[in-house]
């Protein structure tokens, strides 16, 4: 077997050129040397080989940031050791982490004492347990481009996480973009497991760079960071920036140390760039877009005020696609699926799990699931993920678009929008929505009217306090639809209450072809759309001799309101 560039041979090569240099600190906690990740990791390397662990194997490393140090040397030492890492992280409930190391075939588990509690019963080694010392000796086992080099468990936002496998070479077919050189050169604040994670610990090897972790995310804790050691790049999800710039931290620091800070993971907000531009005055904004699956192939783009949504072009020798269900190309300008590949053909596969790899990947393209398109310069838009789509009364809604216009509101922190099932449209539009003080569901919906017209807006609102999230920032939609069908089913309708509610409802039933109308049902929940709001203010004035507002049914989209609208227009003609 041939041997491949690796991981430890990019350690090698740091610490030959500066072995106290420190490639790793964790914030308020230890830091790391190159030289000493290169020996401790040698030395932990043939302890575990002495205690059975073989080429081939699976090694699992559960940590959380803390110890982001001893994760580091671990992670390396299951490189030198042959094995494939599968980083891990107390983000897993138990029975989760049972299921994924059972399904991975892990071998040994390293873990900090201190953890070693939230495990299933499983064989454990501890790091300072196993290291016999810093030897001088280097260890090896040889390894090839091909073999499998780590597992990285997804986030599982619709369902069970998935194992990526990856081999060395998909590991280290790209440069990242990075802080320049010197001290503190980047920070972040990535869960262990997660994607952006493995990169992020990757970065020091790639270019003399120091890594700052925190050892949770804490936006006060972030900011004093970077204004004490004076942090040159920030790598960050956007639900963290949003928080960090809510705190007004900023406000509160000096950041314009501050060259570069890069978004990923999730879609950003429109709204949250020009907030970012004025709480990292000297920083060039970037959005970053790639999947754990992707592996290499990515998108990076600086922000564009004109262009907000995009993701940028390909970079370090990806591709991009967009395609028609088909799987044909599309034109500049018409939306359908991404694909993404590296022209090295170094992508990625699911872990034993070959039908959902066929239904991913196209020869070495991945069908990443979201849907989006290409403008005429090449640049890549991000429309929404294909499952998050709302078909509404045969109507593709963007639940993307519906968001950005909820983070419009000034009072809006945080907003979700999905599909909710519907007896008459099929699905409706839901959101689950965090405010910074109590608003009125009528007020927002008036506001996403206006900017996107009744058929996007939100039917059914739910307010929270936060939005479920994964480890990497990403929304967790599944939980929100089952918080949605947990709520209790509505209560009995009211009758009719007089006379004039009575003509209403009579004129909503024959309208909308419904048997029964309840005086506190809303219109747009009994299937309502922008031709029967008409329809139905058309008939109400004829029959009232009164005029009313076109937007009447928008307003007040009760029988009891409207009644009350029709009232108030009667009273008025009488008083004349």
């Amino acid at each position: 077997m041939s041997t491949a560039m690796l991981v430890p041979d990019l350690v090698r090569s740091r610490a030959a050129e500066g072995d106290d240099d420190v490639a790793l600190v964790v914030e308020g906690g230890e830091r790391l040397t190159y030289g000493g990740w290169h020996r401790r990791s040698s030395a932990l390397a043939r302890a575990l080989v002495a205690g059975g662990v073989r080429p081939g194997d699976r090694v699992g490393l559960f940590f959380d940031n803390a110890w982001w140090t001893d994760y580091a040397v671990s992670y390396l030492a299951a490189h030198k050791a042959g094995a494939a890492a599968v980083p891990l992280s107390p983000r897993f409930s138990e029975p989760e982490l049972a299921r994924v190391l059972d399904h991975a075939g892990v071998a040994l588990l390293v873990c900090p004492p201190e953890l070693a509690g939230l495990l299933p019963p499983v064989a454990l080694a501890h790091p300072h347990d196993l290291e016999v010392g810093q030897s001088e000796d280097d260890f090896q086992a040889p390894a090839g481009a091909d073999d499998l080099a780590e597992i990285i468990y997804t986030s599982g936002t619709t369902g069970s996480a998935k194992g990526v496998a990856c081999s060395h070479a998909s590991i280290l077919v790209h440069d990242l973009p990075g802080g320049g050189g010197g001290a503190a050169s980047f920070l972040h604040a990535f869960p262990i497991g997660t994607n952006a994670a493995q990169e992020c610990l990757r970065m020091p090897l790639r270019r003399p760079a120091t890594a700052v972790v925190l050892p949770s995310f804490d936006p006060e804790v972030l900011c004093a960071a970077v204004a004490q050691r004076r942090i040159r790049g920030l790598q960050l999800v956007p639900a963290m920036a949003q928080l960090v710039v809510d705190s007004r931290a900023p406000e509160r620091c000096d950041l314009s140390s501050v060259q570069r800070l890069t978004l990923s993971s999730a879609p950003a907000p429109p709204g949250l760039w020009g907030q970012l531009a004025t709480a990292f005055p000297h920083a060039a904004l970037f959005n970053a877009y790639a999947l754990t699956e992707s592996g290499s192939a990515r998108t990076v783009t600086r922000y564009d005020p004109a262009r907000p949504e995009s993701v940028g072009h390909p970079v370090g020798g990806s591709e991009v696609r967009v395609a028609d269900e088909a799987g044909a190309d599309l034109p500049a300008g018409e939306t359908g699926e991404i694909l993404l590949r590296h022209r090295g053909g170094r992508g990625r596969q699911y872990y034993r799990d070959s039908a959902a790899t066929a239904a991913a990947f196209v020869g070495d393209w991945l069908r990443t699931g979201d849907i989006g398109y290409l403008d005429g310069e090449g640049c890549l838009h991000l429309v929404d993920r294909k499952k998050d789509v709302v078909i509404s009364g045969g109507l593709n809604i963007s639940s993307v678009e519906v968001e950005n216009a909820l983070y419009e509101h000034p009072e809006v922190l945080e907003a979700a929008v999905f599909g909710v099932p519907h007896d008459v449209l099929g699905q409706d539009v839901a959101a689950a929505v965090a405010v910074r003080v109590p608003t009125e569901a009528r007020e927002l919906q008036a506001f996403v009217r206006e900017r996107l017209g009744e058929h996007k807006v939100p039917r059914r609102l739910l307010f929270v306090e936060g939005l479920p999230r994964n480890a990497s920032g990403k929304v967790v939609k599944l939980e929100l639809r089952e918080r949605f069908a947990e709520q209790p089913p509505a209560a009995e309708p009211v009758l009719p209450r007089s006379d004039l509610e009575a003509a209403v409802a009579a004129t909503w039933q024959d309208v909308l072809g419904l048997p029964d109308v309840g005086v506190h049902d809303d219109f747009f929940d009994l299937g309502g759309h922008s031709l029967a709001a008409t329809q139905i203010v058309a008939r109400l004035q004829d029959s009232f001799d009164v005029e009313l507002p076109p937007t009447a049914v928008f307003e007040r989209p009760t029988v009891a309101e409207l009644a009350a609208t029709v009232s108030e227009a009667v009273t008025a003609v009488r008083s004349r």
